[in-house]
């Protein structure tokens, strides 16, 4: 009984360690003044360009769902450093 649990606790740390390392992404989120948003954040130790990649092959697929034309509008990247050790891209676009 007491190696089930140990195995069960010691599984359930592995998850919530792999879970702070996952990528996740929000988006796209719409803007108050009619442009949307993608933010997404890598893997430790990754660059921000295959993000911003993605982010923009995102907002593409949103714009001809809606029938209309992806505008790039802004784009903000951060590499990973000190304060985080996740790169992170948020792309913000319009649909015309």
């Amino acid at each position: 009984m007491y190696a089930r649990w140990t195995t069960l606790i010691a599984a359930a740390g592995l998850a919530l360690a792999a879970a702070g390392c996952a990528a996740n992404d929000t988006g796209p989120v719409a803007g108050f003044d009619g442009s949307w948003t993608i933010s997404k954040r890598g893997v430790v130790a990754s660059t921000p360009e295959p993000l911003t990649r993605a982010a923009a092959d995102a907002a593409n697929a949103h714009c001809v769902a809606l029938g209309k034309r992806f505008r790039h509008v802004d784009l903000k990247e951060s590499p990973p450093g000190l304060l985080s050790a996740h790169a992170e891209s948020e792309l913000k676009f319009a649909c015309d």
